[in-house]
């Protein structure tokens, strides 16, 4: 059973640091989380089944950018009127990079009043909810906590778990190391036991990296972990000490592929990537990047996602292989009506799941 951490008080504003995120998030049970997203996928699905109301109670307009000279933020608001109401989640991308990881706060809001009521910070649920299933975009709670408004929404693993690969998958392989890395890593390897190898890629060495090898390392001591440098022409060659590997090989032997980066280039070659292998796109969210190449999302046939509506405006990968609506399953509608896996598992000799989070517009 989950504590709901002590929090802060100011003015009535409950605040939620990122101690106290990750003393509730440390503790989920991953088949709550789930249960969780899977209900809420299922909710917007029986909305869009509906006839309008006046009020719609699952709301998600399209984020809004702001940019300045040292950073892209976003802005992404949503409701969701039977967990937890109205919210705006705020993430700020650096334009250095951020190797310290991205900045993310959600803003709760009292629908009656319209004061804020809950200030949180929101990295390490915005990880934990790609993870999850990145659903509806709403601030979503689970018993004794109340996450962000995009939170615990274990899409990727709603994804992987509802359209599992024919056997059981074995060999994990990761492209980047921040919270996402970890978040995914941790959830896709408790939720599949069947994995006995892990190998995270990145563009360079980095203490991060490191620390988040050591802490796979001490969670999961019958799983194999790698740390690897790519050598894709484009990035960053190894520095002294850093020793190259064979990303091409490494791709091929993998079942599971997940991508978690802003990259603008593909990260790997397609023509390496074997028959049956389940791929999930979550890093890139804008038209100009793309994190595998067009050949790769054409191999898949139909292509999973989280809404038609986002990827059609925001995913690079999908916009490049000319992918449209008719090319697309939303993950509501697969949860919602099973047979569409069979046609997605039929329609291509590998299996993706892209996600850039964004609601359709609702009237």
């Amino acid at each position: 059973m989950l504590t709901k951490p002590k929090a802060s008080h100011s003015s009535n504003v409950t605040i939620l640091t990122a101690s106290d995120v990750f003393s509730v998030i440390s503790t989920i049970n991953p088949e709550l989380a789930i249960v969780s997203q899977q209900n809420a996928f299922l909710a917007l699905a029986s909305q869009f089944a509906k006839p309008s109301d006046t009020i719609r109670s699952i709301q998600g307009p399209p984020r809004i950018t702001l940019k300045s000279e040292h950073m892209t933020s976003l802005f992404m608001p949503s409701r969701v009127a039977d967990a937890g109401g109205m919210a705006c989640k705020i993430v700020s991308v650096p334009t250095n990079g951020g190797e310290g990881g991205l900045p993310a706060t959600t803003v709760l809001i009292n629908e009656e009043t319209g004061k804020v009521k809950a200030v949180i910070n929101a990295r390490r649920l915005t990880a934990l909810r790609n993870a999850c299933g990145r659903s509806s975009c709403s601030p979503r709670m689970t018993p004794g906590t109340r996450t962000d408004n995009r939170t615990l929404y274990l899409g990727s693993a709603l994804f992987l778990r509802t359209l599992p690969p024919k056997q059981p998958p074995r060999n994990l392989l990761i492209f980047g190391s921040g919270a996402q890395a970890q978040a995914h890593a941790t959830l896709f390897l408790r939720l599949f036991p069947s994995f006995t190898s892990c190998t995270l890629v990145v563009r360079q060495a980095s203490p991060r990296a490191e620390s988040l090898l050591a802490e796979l390392e001490g969670d999961f001591p019958n799983t194999t972990f790698k740390l690897r440098v790519s050598t894709v022409p484009g990035l960053p060659t190894p520095g002294d000490g850093e020793q190259p590997f064979n990303l091409s090989q490494a791709v091929h032997n993998a079942n599971v592929i997940l991508t978690l980066t802003p990259s603008t280039s593909p990260l790997f070659n397609s023509v390496d990537v074997t028959s049956g292998t389940h791929l999930v796109l979550v890093g890139s969210f804008t038209p100009a990047m793309r994190e595998v190449d067009a050949d790769l999302i054409r191999r898949a046939g139909l292509v999973v996602v989280d809404t038609k509506h986002g990827c059609s405006q925001e995913a690079g990968e999908l916009i490049a292989a000319s992918v449209g609506p008719d090319g697309m399953v939303e993950l509501k509608d697969l949860l919602a009506e099973p047979k569409f896996g069979e046609s997605i598992m039929s329609s291509g000799d590998v299996v993706i799941f892209k996600s850039v989070c964004p609601l359709p517009p609702l009237s």
